[in-house]
């Protein structure tokens, strides 16, 4: 029983001297934890928007000799100002400033960039700031993918609480076969929906369209 003692005793030496020496594990992990959600941040927020914008602007070329270019970059023009002003918030660590005013607010700004029909449908409850945070994050990819890949006419954007929980529930008409791929955007909100607690659906046949669904615990 000793030596086991001894040996216990050993080992925490051991391991303070290591810490002493490579820094405390518990701040290193912080620290990737940190690095990790800004880089979610980034990929699932400002990245999106200047997807959208992209989107925007081919557009916008495409419709040249139509009249209503104008219309189409000036959106453009403030897609781009919303993306560099959530940039900046980022790399502050801050989330994008549109959620400061609540969770319907900030997808009604988002839905605007949206180069195609959106329906918004939200719920009148408060959501509280993380979930929020979360919520937007799910709707930004959700409707950047709807723009990259679905070849969508619209998009039913909505937000509903039920039995405690928060539903983010993104439905287009697409040619649907979305899945999650390892290392692309879906997989970046699942995980992110997951770190919440909650769970995150993708489901649509080919032909029929894409449903993008996440469930959070809200508690209310």
């Amino acid at each position: 029983m000793c030596p086991a003692r001894r040996g216990g005793a050993a080992a925490v030496a051991a391991t303070s001297g290591a810490a002493r020496r490579g820094g405390q594990p518990g701040a290193a992990a912080a620290r990737r934890l940190r690095r990790v959600r800004l880089e979610r941040d980034l990929h699932d927020g400002a990245q999106q928007r200047l997807v959208s914008l992209g989107m925007a602007l081919r557009l916008a070329q495409r419709h040249l000799p139509e009249t209503d270019v104008a219309g189409l970059l000036d959106q453009a023009v403030a897609e781009l100002g919303t993306a560099v002003a959530e940039l900046r918030q980022i790399a502050h660590g801050l989330r994008p400033s549109s959620l400061d005013e609540g969770l319907t607010y900030a997808l009604t700004m988002l839905v605007r960039g949206v180069p195609l029909p959106v329906t918004l449908d939200i719920g009148g409850e408060p959501v509280p700031e993380e979930l929020a945070t979360t919520a937007y994050y799910v709707a930004s990819e959700a409707l950047a993918n709807v723009v990259k890949h679905s070849a969508a006419t619209s998009v039913h954007l909505r937000v509903s609480h039920t039995d405690g929980r928060l539903r983010v529930t993104i439905r287009d008409d697409g040619v649907g076969g979305a899945c999650v791929r390892p290392g692309g955007g879906l997989a970046g909100i699942t995980d992110r929906v997951a770190a919440a607690g909650g769970a995150l659906t993708v489901a649509g046949r080919p032909g029929d369209g894409t449903l993008v669904e996440a469930v959070l615990p809200c508690g209310s």
